[in-house]
């Protein structure tokens, strides 16, 4: 009878989901929302004659989140991690951290415990791979943009792990304590060191073994065996078994053989990632979700609008231009299945509010219904951003994303070994920032409670202030230091070797740079230690000093894009006359070029419209060049040297040559524009 009961259960959650994500994805919607709407039909709490236990089906999903977290372990390798970090890296920092920020912010404000405002921060933080990929596959966008989001999504499924592995810690600990704590989060690091070290020593060599019977059924067994001894494991010494599924997947990937193993276990992962969601929906109450509406709509807000402001914000301040960076953030607006990986965590511990699951589930909803919405009207939401901007600040974001882009790719070894010194020295200075202030932070009562029985009971807050300065100063004086060694390395890259540009032009543009790097680096160390210090603290302290940093380096960072507006108009006339020299020249195909223009200006490329181009018989504001592809056109020139002043309007004719300005990839992009569109 149990068994009949196991079968009609499974018979019922796969029929009806399989009926409802194939609907979702006829209305092209991700499928995800189809499982949790079959968890609401086969709930306890919808009278709809179509029932499974909840029980039976929740022990089922665990087998979900394993798999699940056993294939984001397979796809994960450092080699992928080091490839996306320079573009994408201090993105996904910095937005994890301001996402769990504002989260657990909201959380204190709804009256949550410290505890339960973090889980609330962790589950929001990160954006849905899965959404993501099917969106971008329906809407078939490819290139810099797709390299980029899914850089950052590299970056946050790391960070997923590690909010699960604090998150875990945090539960089985009770709380924040800090001697319960520390004790904790030491027993799991040293659990994870063991597991690593122990495993990397035994599961490769077993799965290489494996894959020489040239047996996917073999291959398949082993892998999955192992994954599930490495979950118990985990599960075994208090914490979540995606935590020793995750590990699992890390160390079958070493063997080499992590992608055949991912396609094996593919089908079976993704039809348990079903009852997973099914389980979640099943938890709902909608009578439960309409009552926290309120708390849904606000946490949904802040994912939208959160996401878009600090993802647009960071990607143009680490140098990956306009439009990528606004695609990016209407693109990571969403919450996925890490949420409910965390927040099974928290239930599991009894440390979250009830209401945690009802708003997790509203705003995944309303979130993947926005996501495609955003997605595809992106280009007229960017070219709408684009007119608001000032000239001066996009000219000066696209020259920036020219720089950055001429650092990455013409750096010698020894200048990108350098460079990687500054990097480390200034996040193990922001690591040690961080640490000391977070132990300070958890152990201030007590010190303050030894400071007023031994010492001092008047003094002793401003001892412990004076202590924390101590510690802080060096360190900050240390950061201040990379940070302007890293700049004026990246200034000496930026300048031609020819050095044909004016000194004017040379100082405004390493001055513009600075400012971005300074800006970039206040965000880079501020978000994530305020998202870590906010909790320990209990006041918001950190976020208006951090606000008035920002909005200082903003300020300088307006400043100097007055000089680069005068040095851009300067500098496009000159290339413009040198342009009207050479095309009445035939036969001229060499660069165009002038001498005293910034950085990124030096030479034009110049293309000829063909009768049978996309952009013949369009205007510039119609083929809107600037906004999708970041290229400004600086001249037009027909037939008989007749040059035309862009302004917009103008209507591109066969013939035509067109001068562009901007970086290679934009180029490019620009190239395939004006050609295919």
């Amino acid at each position: 009878m149990h068994g009949a009961s196991f079968v009609l259960d499974l018979a019922v959650v796969l029929g009806v989901a399989a009926l409802t994500s194939v609907i979702t994805r006829w209305l092209r919607q991700p499928t995800i929302l189809g499982y949790l709407f079959a968890g609401l039909i086969v709930g306890p709490y919808i009278p709809i004659p179509v029932f499974a236990e909840h029980a039976r089906i929740e022990a089922l999903a665990e087998l979900g989140v394993v798999l699940v977290m056993f294939a984001v372990g397979l796809e994960f390798r450092i080699a992928k991690l080091l490839r996306v970090l320079p573009t994408a890296g201090v993105t996904g920092v910095v937005q994890v951290g301001f996402i769990l920020w504002c989260g657990f912010s909201l959380g204190q404000l709804l009256g949550w415990t410290t505890v339960g405002s973090i889980f609330l921060g962790a589950s929001i933080a990160i954006s849905s791979t899965m959404v993501v990929s099917k969106v971008y596959d329906q809407l078939q966008i490819s290139g810099p943009v797709r390299e980029h989001v899914f850089g950052v999504l590299v970056i946050q499924d790391v960070l997923a792990i590690i909010l699960i592995a604090a998150t875990t810690g945090i539960a089985a600990g009770g709380g924040l304590a800090p001697r319960d704590l520390a004790l904790t989060l030491a027993r799991l690091g040293g659990l994870l060191l063991v597991m690593m070290i122990g495993g990397l020593l035994i599961v490769p060599p077993v799965v290489r073994r494996a894959e020489r019977f040239a047996s996917n059924e073999i291959l398949g067994v082993v892998a999955m065996g192992l994954c599930f001894v490495l979950a118990l494991v985990a599960e075994h010494f208090g914490y979540s078994v995606a935590l020793g599924a995750f590990i699992a997947g890390i160390l079958v990937a070493e063997s080499g053989h992590g992608t055949k193993v991912e396609h094996l276990i593919e089908p079976v992962r993704d039809i348990f990632a079903a009852i997973f969601f099914v389980s979640i929906g099943m938890t709902v109450d909608p009578i439960e979700a309409w009552r926290y509406l309120p708390t849904s709509l606000a946490v949904f807000a802040l994912v939208i609008v959160g996401q878009f402001t600090i993802v647009t914000f960071v990607s143009v301040a680490s140098g990956n231009g306009l439009r990528r960076s606004l695609v990016a953030g209407l693109t990571l607006g969403q919450i996925g299945e890490f949420a409910f990986i965390i927040a099974a965590v928290g239930r599991e511990a009894n440390v979250v509010p009830p209401s945690l699951y009802p708003v997790l589930v509203t705003v995944a909803v309303l979130t993947a219904f926005t996501t495609p919405i955003l997605v595809g009207r992106s280009d007229a939401i960017v070219k709408a951003l684009d007119r608001a901007l000032p000239a001066r600040m996009e000219h000066a974001i696209g020259l920036y994303e020219t720089w950055m882009s001429r650092v990455r790719e013409r750096s010698s070894a020894s200048e990108r070994r350098t460079i990687v010194r500054l990097l480390r020295a200034m996040a193990l200075d922001t690591g040690a920032l961080v640490v000391s202030l977070a132990l300070l932070a958890a152990w201030r009562p007590e010190l303050l409670s030894w400071l007023r029985e031994n010492v001092t009971a008047v003094s002793a807050p401003a001892i412990v202030t004076v202590l924390a300065l101590v510690v802080a100063i060096p360190l900050l004086i240390g950061l201040v230091r990379t940070t302007v060694q890293l700049s004026r390395l990246l200034g000496t890259e930026l300048l031609p070797v020819d050095d044909t540009t004016s000194s004017d032009a040379a100082r405004v543009a390493v001055r513009t740079l600075r400012a971005f790097i300074y800006l970039l680096v206040v965000l880079a160390v501020g978000v994530p230690a305020i998202a870590v210090l906010r909790p320990l603290l209990g006041i918001p302290i950190g976020g208006p000093v951090l606000l008035a940093l920002v909005l200082g380096f903003s300020a300088y960072l307006w400043w100097t894009t007055s000089a680069v507006e005068d040095e851009f108009r300067s500098g496009t006339e000159r290339l413009a006359t040198a342009l009207a020299e050479r095309v009445a020249l035939p036969n001229d195909t060499a660069p165009v070029g002038a001498t005293g223009t910034l950085p990124g200006l030096e030479t034009v490329e110049r293309v000829t419209l063909g009768a049978l181009d996309h952009a013949v018989g369009m205007t510039l504001a119609e083929l809107d060049l600037r906004a999708k592809t970041g290229v400004t056109v600086i001249a037009i020139y027909r037939e008989g040297g007749r040059s035309v002043l862009p302004t917009g309007r103008e209507r591109l004719e066969a013939g035509d040559v067109l001068g562009l300005v901007g970086s290679p990839d934009a180029i490019g992009s620009a190239l395939q524009l004006i050609a295919v569109g």
